[in-house]
């Protein structure tokens, strides 16, 4: 079992850092044929905490991020963080199971086939994708899809896109972390494990900025996606048998 956590978090450290897509959102399916789900929320949250905090220490990406998109975003998380919170730590596993890799094949899939929504440009745009961010962010550990979503669509540039993102997902982890200790939702043991995997989440790490310069990007976030699209569709039939 620790083999296997090893090997998933060194792989979603790589990807993560080599493409930038979200730590969480490889690692989150695939530990949830391992552990509870709950546990894997938590374990998840800690570890992309760690992966978007070393990726907050790079002065490009501090730079780079668009701080009047991220307000509203992150402000409104807020609002959804605590009903997330209810859904984990009352919600049936299996359903919890369901969610989280449901949620990651049909963001993959959607991203494979680049769509790209159209924005309305309201008020409420953000302050909604926000509040479903912080319900998914509590109760999945996944409160990046629908914010990915919502930048394609404002069609920022490359290296505003990455910094913005991942200076909202840092926030929106550190937040989620609070409230479910608060919550009484983070135990010793997961945390402890949290630690042990650490030196894989940095090796991860600089294995994947080491491969980034030598990738197709594209050709890599097609293999990353169509392998996501897979694992979640293979984890709605695992939570629902």
């Amino acid at each position: 079992m620790l083999t296997a956590t090893f090997l998933v978090i060194g792989l979603a450290a790589v990807a993560a850092a080599a493409t930038g897509f979200g730590f969480n959102l490889l690692s989150a399916p695939l530990l949830t044929f391992v552990y509870p789900p709950q546990r894997v929320v938590v374990l998840t949250l800690l570890l992309g905490g760690v992966a978007s905090g070393m990726l907050v220490l790079r002065s490009e990406i501090r730079r780079a991020a668009e701080w009047h998109v991220i307000r509203p975003l992150y402000l409104s998380s807020i609002a959804g963080m605590p009903v997330g919170v209810a859904l984990l730590l009352w919600g049936h596993p299996s359903v919890l199971k369901a969610a989280i890799a449901a949620l990651t094949a049909v963001f993959a899939l959607l991203m494979l086939m680049r769509v790209r929504p159209r924005p309305r440009g309201g008020a409420l745009e953000p302050i909604a994708v926000g509040v479903l961010s912080g319900v998914l962010a509590t109760s999945t550990s996944l409160s990046g899809p629908p914010v990915v979503l919502y930048l394609v669509a404002r069609g920022l540039a490359k290296d505003r896109f990455r910094g913005t993102i991942v200076m909202y997902v840092f926030l929106t982890t550190v937040t989620s972390l609070v409230l479910l200790a608060l919550g009484g939702a983070i135990g010793a043991p997961t945390v402890g494990l949290a630690a042990r995997l650490v030196p894989v989440l940095v090796l991860g790490f600089a294995v994947g900025v080491a491969l980034a310069g030598r990738l197709s990007e594209r050709g890599f976030e097609v293999m990353v996606l169509g392998f996501l699209v897979c694992v979640g569709l293979l984890g709605v039939g695992a939570a629902l048998r």
